[in-house]
């Protein structure tokens, strides 16, 4: 039987009782009505998806979209861009930095808080003193 799968929902392509010339069932899915899937299924995929689609209590359009959504992995917004060599050196550096950041010496890292502290409060205190809003609360 060959059935026409649009916007999952299944309606068939010949008369009932007459077989197909390929014996396969061709599913075709629309998806955002951007483009058309074509799908051959042999007569024995056919059966699977019927059968655990009625085990499972739905249709057999409903059963391959909850398929569908459940296996697929979400479409990137954007491509992910190849690694250059420029870019694996930066990489690699920032991975190097984070690796020193994780095994600094806690009073290095109190320390240098200090020093942070001690800048942003005097850069306020000369903003202050000149009539400008502090950069830091």
């Amino acid at each position: 039987m060959n059935v026409l799968v649009c916007d999952f929902a299944l309606l068939p392509l010949i008369a009932p009782g007459r077989k197909s010339q390929t014996h396969a069932t061709v599913l075709h899915v629309n998806i955002k009505e951007a483009k058309m899937i074509t799908l051959n299924l042999s007569p024995m995929e056919e059966a699977r998806i019927e059968t655990i689609a009625h085990q499972t209590g739905l249709d057999p359009a409903e059963y391959l979209r909850k398929l569908i959504h459940e296996h697929l992995p979400p479409v990137s917004a954007r491509p992910i861009p190849a690694v250059d060599d420029e870019n694996a050196a930066a990489i690699a550096q920032l991975q190097a930095w984070r690796k020193e950041e994780a095994a600094a010496d806690p009073e290095e890292i109190r320390k240098a808080n200090a020093d942070t502290n001690e800048l942003m409060q005097n850069l306020n205190r000369n903003r202050i003193e000149s009539g400008e809003r502090p950069l830091f609360p």
